[in-house]
């Protein structure tokens, strides 16, 4: 135990400073608890959240999940002010929100497979193989108004920004778990295959732009900058009998992968396939119980921040009075709960980004309920947009299903 603690430390210390997508939301299990996934052991996703999870439940498993989550920030103050009529006092405060806004779609989807292999009665191991599809894509608006700016379409350096990257994940994990007299240690690692593509495009940005609706745009399907790649996940965990209480500790894309990228403009004013996108290594701490029957309380913590993806390579030009978009750090803590009773399980869950420094910000609060082979799983914020009525600032949905034999 202490030598797990001790490395749990040590991937603290490494993660100071790195820089990554956000962790994701792969399966229906943790997406119905707030994202809290690197602890728990009954789940048939911990090839993706975690590895060494396999060996603690280490069972046959299967699972597919199809779904996707959507966010807005920024824009709904954006539409507030009429571009074709800009008043001096207002400069300031709309250069601020081309600075910082986005509406960005993401969808997760996946299929895994868990096969345990028992050696002996102190030592077995587990393999594990998935599939898994990410869409992402970002709609930012970006500029810069000068002091006597009172037309936007006066702005030659004012656009919409689409950014679309599509990530195919093939990983094969294989797990080792050696039993102790007191609980058991579990080590795993997954070499995942890795095909990206990257677009970028930008639309001039005139008074006539209608800054709620970019929708348009946001559902395209790369066509620029493709990538093969291999990305790493190792993972830890250690398990007391009864999975009373289990502590996972996992190190995602270790060694951080680089996407090729679709550049906005080069010297010619034609599009690039230049530039590069770093997946930087994520690192994320994880506890369960199932102390009480029937039940699995979990627990994630990010232990460093991670970018998102929005508004990656926004900056359209090298000019002083450009100005790129901002990309977002989050950094999650996560709560969750789960009620398994036979065929029937339920799930809530809330998590916080500790990044955000407004307390107006929200939580996110999800939820799931599931038959085995179908399970239902959403999660909202609780901060309303101003954009769309009545309409959360992130919400998603899953559909899928697991079981095990």
């Amino acid at each position: 135990m202490k030598k797990l603690l001790s490395i749990c430390a040590s991937v603290s210390v490494l993660a100071v400073g790195a820089n990554a997508f956000e962790f994701g939301y792969m399966g229906n299990t943790s997406f119905g608890m707030g994202g809290s996934g690197v602890g728990l052991a009954n789940s048939a996703w911990g090839l993706y959240y975690n590895p060494a999870l396999q060996g603690v439940d280490n069972t046959y498993k299967i699972g597919y999940s199809l779904g996707a989550r959507i966010k807005e920030h920024g824009l709904s103050e954006l539409k507030n002010f009429d571009l074709g009529q800009i008043s001096p006092d207002s400069i300031n405060t709309i250069n601020a929100l081309l600075n910082d806004n986005e509406v960005a779609i993401t969808s997760e989807n996946g299929i895994v497979l868990q096969v345990p292999l028992k050696v002996s009665a102190r030592l077995s191991h587990s393999i594990g193989i998935g599939l898994f599809y990410t869409k992402r894509s970002a709609v930012n608006f970006t500029g810069y108004l000068n002091t006597n700016t009172t037309n936007i379409d006066n702005v030659n350096n004012a656009f919409m920004v689409v950014n679309t990257l599509d990530t195919l994940e093939i990983p094969i994990s294989y797990t080792m778990q050696v039993y102790s007299g007191f609980g058991t240690f579990h080590a795993g690692i997954a070499l995942k295959y890795i095909y990206a593509g990257h677009s970028s495009s930008k639309t001039k940005l005139t008074k006539d732009t209608d800054v709620a609706n970019p929708f348009n745009d946001i559902f395209k399907t790369p066509t620029g900058a493709r990538t093969h790649s291999i990305g790493v996940d190792i993972g830890l965990a250690y398990a007391l009998p009864k999975e009373y209480l289990v502590i996972g500790v996992v190190a995602k894309n270790l060694n951080s992968p680089t996407l090729k990228a679709n550049r906005l403009v080069d010297t010619n004013g034609i599009p690039a396939n230049d530039d590069k996108l770093k997946m930087d290594a994520q690192y994320r701490l994880g506890i369960s119980t199932r102390a009480i029957p029937l039940t699995t309380l979990a627990m994630d913590f990010d232990l460093k921040p991670n970018y998102e993806f929005s508004g990656f390579n926004t900056k359209v030009d090298n000019t002083a009075n450009s100005i790129g978009v901002i990309r977002r750090q989050v950094q999650y803590i996560s709560f969750g709960a789960m009620l398994n009773a036979g065929i029937l399980d339920l799930r809530l869950g809330v998590a916080k980004d500790i990044k955000e420094k407004n307390a107006k910000d929200g939580w996110i609060v999800s939820a799931g309920i599931g038959f085995g082979y179908f399970d239902f799983s959403f999660f909202s914020s609780t901060k309303m947009s101003k954009l769309i009525s009545k309409v959360p600032t992130e919400f998603g949905v899953k559909l899928g299903g697991s079981f095990s034999f």
